[in-house]
């Protein structure tokens, strides 16, 4: 049985590496997105469930070989072959292709179809950040034919948010402090002061962020769950300063010796009310204290 293996490019115009060459982190971005797009798309084919560990066949199914050429920067995108795939892993694979061709045009287009899911679109709004930090202009090639032409500037994460609040998944909000980023490919992480680590694979407001790594922060966004149902990752975060209480949050001065003995039970330093001095130390011998 022959697998199917359609080849995508994406060739990205006047980007600022010489031909055939992409930032590291540029190309870390892009990856990361195909990847999770590929998932999202794969989840859904293989009707597998929206979060936790994918099957072996949702990964088969997303499983994809990136790699660069030249002529202007060339991104080559297929999935990786398997010769044992059966008769309906290979409708599969051909719906896959399919909606991610149709996802990259409408990326091109601007335009969010209606058959697109919030999480699917979560992914989408990643690649269309990932190929603006690229290049101004792309064109996208589906086996050898051109499917789409785009300047960046034209597009809009906006147009791959959720639609409304009733649609929109549930949001988390998560108080932590900002403990690694890298701008260029929008990666930051928060810590609570448990040391529950959660990731920020797209933060909406990243550019402004800069001045918050090591302070606490409040995140707000779109939860993402591990296979063990705990907070993996918050999709589509805004990052603010903590305020209030979560200003303090893990930052709280020493106590001293005298309040925690004021408020620890039994007698108080300095006596016992109602008895004097010697009473008090009578008392205290008296009872091996």
């Amino acid at each position: 049985m022959i697998p199917i293996t359609t080849q995508f490019e994406f060739r990205l115009v006047d980007g600022a590496a010489p031909s055939g060459e992409l930032e590291a982190d540029q190309l870390i971005a892009i990856a990361q997105s195909l990847k999770e797009l590929a998932t999202k798309l794969s989840r859904s084919e293989t009707e597998a469930e929206p979060i936790g560990r994918p099957s072996a066949r949702t990964q088969r199914v997303a499983r994809l070989t990136i790699g660069l050429a030249p002529g202007s920067t060339r991104v080559l995108v297929r999935r990786s072959e398997d010769d044992d795939a059966l008769a309906f892993d290979l409708d599969e694979e051909r719906a896959f292709d399919e909606k991610f061709e149709a996802i990259v045009d409408s990326i091109a287009l601007d335009e969010r179809p209606d058959w697109v899911t919030d999480t699917v679109a979560l992914a989408a709004g990643e690649l269309r950040s990932a190929l603006e930090k690229a290049a101004p202009k792309v064109e996208f090639l589906v086996a050898g034919r051109v499917s789409a032409k785009f300047s960046t500037a034209a597009t809009h994460r906006e147009t791959w948010r959720p639609r409304s609040t009733d649609q929109a998944p549930d949001t988390v909000t998560f108080v932590g402090q900002l403990r690694m980023v890298n701008l260029d490919t929008q990666r930051l992480q928060v810590t609570d002061d448990v040391g529950n680590k959660v990731a920020l694979p797209n933060v909406v407001n990243a550019d402004h962020v800069g001045g918050l790594i090591g302070s606490y922060v409040a995140v707000v966004g779109v939860p993402g769950l591990d296979a063990r149902g705990r907070l993996a990752q918050i999709q589509e975060a805004v990052i603010e300063p903590a305020v209030g209480l979560a200003a303090t949050a893990g930052a709280r001065a020493p106590a001293s010796l005298e309040s925690i003995l004021a408020s620890a039970p039994g007698p108080e330093p300095g006596g016992l009310p109602g008895l004097a001095p010697q009473e008090a130390e009578a008392f205290l011998q008296a009872i091996g204290r």
